[in-house]
């Protein structure tokens, strides 16, 4: 489970730094982190646990909308690359990606 956090951590910030990503797209884990800053929460977190699960909850589900709105090439992309496995011969045009297998 942590081990998949990280890797989550890891391919968000490939992600921020690819500028294919929409920068709208990249406030969304911003956003995610400026909420678990704020005092404001769904959830105190004088509720030991339960503030700071709420809290996780909306981290990750900010770092899974940012792979969810990007397209999909380019976190695949990253997910290779982090993976150390090789994309094949990937062609590119301005509506889609093919990948030959």
């Amino acid at each position: 489970m942590f081990q998949r956090i990280v890797n989550e951590l890891r391919i968000t910030w490939r992600l921020i730094q690819d500028p294919r990503v929409p920068m709208w797209a990249k406030m969304i884990p911003v956003a995610a982190v400026l909420y678990i800053l704020s005092p404001l929460d769904l959830i105190p977190d004088v509720l030991i646990g339960l503030g700071q699960l709420d809290d996780l909850g909306v981290f990750l589900a900010g770092m899974r909308l940012l792979q969810t709105v990007t397209p999909a090439h380019v976190v695949e992309e990253h997910r290779a690359a982090l993976e150390g496995r090789p994309m094949g011969d990937v062609i590119e045009t301005r509506e889609y990606t093919v990948r030959s297998k």
